[in-house]
Formats: structure tokens, sequence, C-alpha cells
């Protein structure tokens, strides 16, 4: 009898279990075997057959593995069973035969304050979780790997609210061919590649790599859910803060880095051992810098390594001099962790098209599939390169080159998404870096400026593609923020910003229209407000800080990565989609021409012509537009006006006046009442429209 799936069985003595940041809890009945034939609702995927590999996506290096489109709501189709104690959970067995260890892409993850899902083999000796909304990135979570050919998802919702609204779904998996997990007992030693890197390659636990210990902490392997790996390593910045920069090579990139798991430590403890822990991990990380000319890819890690990582931050030097010697730190095909050293003079080389390359022949291992994009260290062991081809065997290791592109050549660029030294030295005054263990660290680095630019449509103007600034022509906007008095909560010391009679005195493009307020979000949760200013915004659309020409700063908030938004008084706001670097360099957006990729896509903003605004008429400022009902937006037009004759009018600085003119009317030409009909259709007065912000 299936209830509720309690099943008896012998409790094992260790389970394994995965970290991947996990916030806590365990999956229930921890390590207890379900029979198959009690199994939960369950999805049996087809097995793979020769052409599917054949089809599959192109990998540089050895594959490990393929990612197979899976679509499923685990909360619709999986189990739910209730525990002995109450508490209630969901579990869905997804199987793909042949497959020897498996991961899992959710596309959905959107879960309440409390809930938490976990990942299990399906023998249940091994987990990886809880995962809570803090580890989703960009509306979805992807997960490391558990053994075998089925992963069982559970998930809890909140013990005090088990019918909170959650979402949970599975976009793919990645079907792993290659039996990178090996569980051997509580050893921890978790991971056998199931194929060894060539028998001539160096563990970085070897005596040869003694003087190397510092280095190997920042090298790292990422697994895409494609089946692909590749090599990076965390690179230091001149503020030597720990922002976790990732070096790696721009031909390892796909636009799914939000996905890819990243294996720290994932070394032998031997010399001679090819097996090494797996319990480092961390997920997803955001394009930095950029450029295919150059092999370049700056990562931006998603979570800071935690201090148990105990990871290092490699030092780097950008001289044109020739490395008379130095060593390579990677992961060759997907194997612990292996050290190359070469003792000649590194050459110039430019093997194809623009990318310049240092040339290595080395004095001991090889290049194999899983090292582009590994770290090239010069004498003073610090990066100058990141492997971009070679290919040798243990006969011809001493013969055949290795090319790395140059960090030198990918310092400078066009802008700050295709050159290192904005991320890396934002003054580009340092030509070498050393390397900074951030045990001891100083505390962040503070400010985080942005450059914004935002259209407000009661304000905009469609024939100069510009806003009016009635409202600073008839000396309405005040001298002092108004969003303290209208009931705003600013966070991070902000509020209580002032401006000049001087500022408000500049007329044409850079013309004063209005106050707007400036925040940034957490990463992990954009509902949540980590700081926010109050700012203003010219006729132009620019949003500045109050002297009317400087770019909006948050002088006490680290350098990290957040959501930005925009809000103003009786406009819908305006929120980014994903999380932005902050920090060094002032974030540059465009709200006008679609290019800032907002949360709600088009529908967040309202295109007049070519340029996209922020729509009018949330005059009560709830997040919604109503026109009729309990608070509309329509009826606090009237009643600034008298609130009886509708035909009379009242000029003044208020939220009613949607089309920012200075005058309030609710009837007539230029009334506040007829936008806000328009933006919830313009024909059914009980329609409403909300905004997309949480």
């Amino acid at each position: 009898m299936l209830r509720y799936i309690i099943v008896a069985g012998s409790l094992l003595s260790a389970v394994q279990v995965l970290p991947q940041l996990s916030q806590g809890g365990e999956p229930s009945d921890r390590g207890r075997s379900i029979p198959e034939a009690e199994m939960p609702s369950a999805r049996l995927l087809p097995e793979l057959t020769p052409d599917d590999w054949e089809q599959a996506p192109e990998v540089p290096g050895q594959r490990y593995g393929i990612q197979r489109s899976v679509t499923v709501d685990v909360l619709v189709e999986g189990v739910w069973s209730t525990g002995d104690a109450g508490e209630r959970r969901c579990l869905f067995l997804l199987r793909s035969p042949g497959a020897v260890m498996i991961s899992v892409q959710f596309d959905r993850f959107h879960l309440p304050d409390g809930g938490r899902v976990f990942l299990q083999d399906a023998a249940r000796t091994t987990f990886i979780g809880g995962f809570t909304q803090a580890n989703a990135r960009k509306g979805g979570l992807a997960t490391g790997v558990v053994p075998g050919d089925a992963a069982l998802i559970e998930y809890q919702p909140p013990a005090n609210d088990p019918e909170a609204p959650a979402e949970l779904r599975i976009g793919s998996i990645t079907h792993g061919s290659v039996d990178l997990f090996h569980l051997q007992g509580t050893t921890g030693r978790d991971i056998d590649p199931g194929y060894q890197s060539s028998a001539c390659q160096t563990n970085v636990s070897c005596p040869a790599a003694s003087g190397w210990q510092q280095q190997k902490r920042s090298v790292a392997l990422f697994l895409r859910p494609d089946g692909g790996a590749c090599t990076g390593a965390l690179v230091n910045n001149t503020a030597q803060n720990g922002i976790p920069y990732f070096l790696a090579a721009k031909h390892c990139y796909q636009t799914n880095e939000d996905q890819w798991v990243f294996y720290f430590n994932y070394d032998s403890p031997s010399c001679v051992g090819n097996t090494g822990p797996t319990a480092q991990t961390l997920t997803g990380a955001v394009v930095a810098a950029s450029k295919d000319a150059g092999d370049l890819l700056l990562m931006r890690l998603n979570d800071t390594p935690p201090e148990s990582y105990d990871v290092y931050y490699a030092g780097w030097s950008r001289s044109t001099a020739a490395p008379t010697s130095g060593a390579m730190i990677h992961h060759p095909l997907m194997d612990v962790k292996k050290i190359n050293f070469f003792s000649a003079t590194a050459t110039s080389t430019v093997p194809v098209g623009s990318i310049q390359c240092w040339r290595t022949l080395w004095t001991n291992g090889v290049t194999e599939g899983g090292s582009s994009g590994a770290p090239l260290f010069d004498q003073n062991k610090r990066i100058v390169g990141t492997v971009f081809d070679g290919s040798q065997t243990c006969v011809n290791s001493t013969t055949a080159p290795t090319d790395h592109a140059k960090l030198n050549q990918n310092w400078d660029g066009t802008s700050a998404e295709t050159r290192l030294r904005d991320w890396l030295d934002p003054s580009n005054t340092v030509t070498t870096l050393n390397g900074f263990d951030p045990v001891g660290a100083l505390p962040p680095v503070l400010g985080a400026r942005v450059n914004l630019r935002v259209m407000l449509e009661g304000a905009f103007v469609p024939a100069s593609n510009n806003m009016r600034s009635t409202l600073r022509e008839a000396g309405l906007v005040p001298l002092s923020e108004p969003y303290t008095a209208l009931g705003y909560v600013h966070a991070a010391g902000g509020g209580g910003e002032t401006t000049t009679p001087a500022v408000l005195s500049v007329s044409g493009s850079n013309a004063i229209v209005d106050w707007v307020v400036v925040e940034l979000r957490s990463a992990s949760d954009p509902g949540i407000v980590v700081a926010s200013r109050s700012a203003l915004v010219r006729s132009s659309g620019f949003v500045v800080d109050v002297d009317g020409t400087s770019t909006v700063e948050f002088p006490a908030v680290p350098w990290g990565n957040y959501h930005v938004a925009v809000r103003h008084r009786n406009h819908f706001g305006i929120l980014s989609a994903d999380p932005h670097v902050l920090g060094g360099v002032v974030l540059t957006r465009n709200a006008i021409n679609g290019s800032w990729v907002l949360t709600g896509g088009s529908d967040a903003t309202k295109t007049i012509g070519s340029t996209r605004c922020l729509l009018a008429g949330d005059v009560n400022r709830d997040g919604t537009l109503k026109y009729t009902g309990n608070g509309n937006d329509r009826d606090p037009v009237l009643v600034r006006v008298g609130g009886v004759v509708p035909t009379a009018s009242g000029n003044g600085y208020f939220a009613e006046d949607v089309n920012m003119d200075g005058v309030v009317r609710y009837t007539g030409g230029s009334n506040d009442r007829d936008p806000i009909l328009v933006n919830i259709g313009g024909t059914v007065p009980t329609a409403t429209r909300s905004d997309h912000i949480p």
C-alpha cells in the first residue's frame, strides 16, 4: 500500500552529503531505500541512441555527458505525502537509463520562505541541498550531480504554511556518461572520472608542486549542463577585497552560465591518487568581460566562496615581457588537479586570427580536453595567460607546444565589457599584482555608481523625444526629495537628499523633470531592497545625483551583484531582470531603447513611437493600475480637485498630476483621469494592470 511513502528499512551507517551552498535541512527518511515498486510518480526517459550523441551540440574538449530536455512540473506530477509528525513533502523520480550520474536544471524555481528542495540518488544514499529561494538564479536553479541513472527530487514546503504558492519545474537534465562520482564509503574521496588523464600528468599534491600550494587553491573545474567542462581560476583585483572574479576561456562559453557548477579543491590528497573530494561547489556566474579576439572570459561568480573553501585569488601580470619559466594548473579530462611546468622562455605566436598567445613547451605533463581556460603562471607565480589550444601525448609532451591567450592583450578594449582593466585595476595604474589570501581579509570595498536613463510617460513629448520640465518651470519641484514624506522607507542611509535652486534653474535637455528613487536589490531575492537613494531625472532621461550632473552613487554599498530598480511617485517602476555587477566601474543602462533587460520584458514599459517609457497613473503607489473599485487610481484625482465639481482643477506638486503638467484635472483636455483608463486597456474600466516589481 502506497500511503505517504513511509518505508521501513535499515538506515545506512553513513549517508554521503554533497554540499552546494546548502541552506540546511535534510530529506525525509534520509538513507532509507524505497522499493522500486513503491517509487513515487516517475518519469522514465527513453534510452539514448548513437544518433542522440551525434546530434548533440559540439562541445570543446572531452564530453562527460549530454543535456536532455524534459519538462516536469514537480509539484503537479509528484506524489504529495504526510509524515508521522504531520510534515508535508512532494517526491518525484526522474530516470535516464544508462546514466552514471545526473544533474537537474530547474527553469522555474520560486519557493516561499521556509520551502526547501533536495536532490537524491535513487538509493537515497547521497543528497544535495537543501536549496531555498536564496539559491535561485534568473528564476531557476542548476544542481550539482548525484550518482546513478535517477534523481529523486523532494520538495518540503514551509511547516507553518504548507499550502504557500511555489513553482518547481524541471527544464532539462544532464545525463552523465562518465563516472565522475564513484562513492567510496565515508572516505570523502568520491570522484573517479572513469577515465583518467594521461599517466605522465603530475598531481598538485606531489613534491614538485610544493611551491605552488597557494596558487592551486585559485583553480577550479566547472561543468556545463551540456556535458562540457573547462578549467579557470579566481583572480585578484587591486582593491584586494575578494570579489569572485573568475578567469577562463571564451571558447568554453555558452549562454547558460547561471547553470555552471564550479568545483573547488578537487585535488587528490596524495601524489599518486586519482580521486578527490567534490563537496566545495558553487553554482552560476555572470559575464563581466568577454572578447572572441582574445579568447577572453572574465566571470563574476554568483556567490563568494565561503571561508571553509580556503580559496586563493591569484595574482597577475600584464607585462609584455615573455615569462621565462612557470607552470600551468589544470583539470585535464576533468581529472583531479594537475600541474605542468615550463623552463624555457615562452615565445609569442598568433595561432588563429588575432589571438595573441604565449607558447610554451612542457617539461612534464600534457594539455588535454578540460584544460581549456587554465591559468598560465609566470616565474613570479602570477597569471599571464589562459590555455587556448594545444594537445600532447606522453610521447611528444616536451616537443608539442601549448598556446595561452595573453592576459596583456585583453587588458584594453573598446568598453568595460571587452577588457580586464575595469575589473582588475579600475584606476589602470599597476602592471603586476600579487595574489590575495582572504584569510584575515580587509573589509569589503564600498561604493557603487549607476548611470541610468529612463523616460516618464506623463512628461514625455514624442516630438522632441524628451520630457517636458513643466513642474520645474512652475517652481513646483521641491528642493528636498518627496518620497520619505509619501511613506517610502529608504534603505542603507538613503532618504533626505536635497538639491539647490541652481540645479533647478538649468533648462534644455539637462533640465530637471522630477525626483525618482534608485534601488539596489538583492541578487538572490529581488524583493529585498539593499540600498536606495533619491535622485533627479533630466529632460533627456538621464538619472543624476542631486548636483544635477553626477552619476548616482551608493557610497556605503559593498561591491557586489545587485538588481537595479528605478521608481517614481506616480509611475510604475522598472527592475532589471538579472543582477548587475556593481563596483569599480559605473554601471550604464538605458531603459528607453529596450537594451536594458527588465523583469516583465516589454510589458514593464510602454512604447511610444520608438521610446519605452515608465507607465503613468499609479497615483496611490500600490503597484496596480485600477480605474474602478476599491483602491483605484481615478478617485484620488477627483478628490484632489475638490471631490464635487469634476470640472474643477488644482495646481501644485501632486501625485494625482499624472501627466506632470502642474495642474490636476478630472475632465477636459489634458486631464489626469484618462491616462489611467488608457493604460489598463482603454475599454474595460474594471480591468487592471500590475507592475513587475516584487
